[in-house]
Formats: structure tokens, C-alpha cells, sequence
């Protein structure tokens, strides 16, 4: 069932999710046509608690050296490589479904939560990055006095 927004901020967000699965499509369908760069795309889950925002990656075969976590403006950005693993001799693949090369998923930071307070932790596959919420709500609005 779809989320439909209350507030008319709410539906610039949800736009600009839909713009990003559309980019997120066409790039794909470049890579498949053999003319982009092989880059894997994780999936992402993002959901909220009453004092968490939570967003999670899968990131199955990564390893922790191989992935850098940043935050940029109000952006959480998650990058990394999934190498191939080596082979020792000449192999000839009857499938070959698994993704390697580089990534960069960007997820924007809703205000309310404390930039100082982000942890993350990857287990079995799966990067979870978890931002506590602001307590104090003056923290967030903050007032200009006019001259």
C-alpha cells in the first residue's frame, strides 16, 4: 500500500525518490546494454523508530577496508568496491550473476537527528547506519534576529 504525504514537503521528497528510481533505471539499463561501467547498485532500507533513523545497506561479500561511509550537507553517502575474488587458472563461467566494481548510494539525512551521534555497524552483510534523534527541539529551529 502506498504512503500518501500530508505535507507538501513530504511530496517534493517522495518526487524526488521517484526521480532517483528512474536515473537508477536507466543507469541500469545502460550496464546492461554494455555501455556504462559495471557498477553495483545495493539495495537500501531505510525506516525510523521514536528515537532512530535507520538506514540499511546490503552488502553482501564487501569487506569493512573496502567501504567508507561520509556525511555531506544534510546526505549520508556510502561508498565502496567488491573486488573479484582471483582465480588461480583460466575458468570459463556457465553463470555469472553476481555484480562486482565500484558503488556510491547518497541517502538524505531528515532533519530532527544528531549528526555526532551516527554509528554504524556491518554483520552479515548488512551496513546499518543509525542516527539518534535531536532531544531538544530548539536545537533545530534556530532563530535570525533582524537588524
Amino acid at each position: 500500500m502506498a504512503v500518501i504525504p500530508k505535507d507538501p514537503l513530504d511530496w517534493l521528497i517522495l518526487f524526488r525518490q521517484q526521480i532517483n528510481e528512474i536515473f537508477t533505471f536507466l543507469s541500469s539499463l545502460e550496464n546492461v546494454e554494455g555501455q556504462g561501467d559495471n557498477e553495483h547498485t545495493p539495495f537500501v532500507d531505510i525506516f525510523e523508530t521514536a528515537d532512530t533513523f535507520v538506514v540499511e545497506i546490503e552488502l553482501p561479500g564487501f569487506e569493512r577496508r573496502d567501504l567508507s561511509l561520509s556525511v555531506c550537507c544534510n546526505m549520508l553517502v556510502i561508498e565502496g568496491v567488491k573486488r573479484e575474488e582471483p582465480r588461480d587458472r583460466q575458468v570459463t563461467y556457465i553463470c555469472l550473476e553476481r555484480r562486482f566494481g565500484r558503488f556510491c548510494r547518497t541517502v538524505e539525512i531528515p532533519p530532527g537527528v544528531d549528526i555526532k551521534g551516527i554509528k554504524a555497524s556491518y554483520q552479515r552483510g548488512v551496513l546499518a547506519v543509525t542516527f539518534p534523534r535531536v532531544k531538544d527541539k530548539s536545537a533545530i529551529i534556530r532563530r535570525i534576529p533582524i537588524e
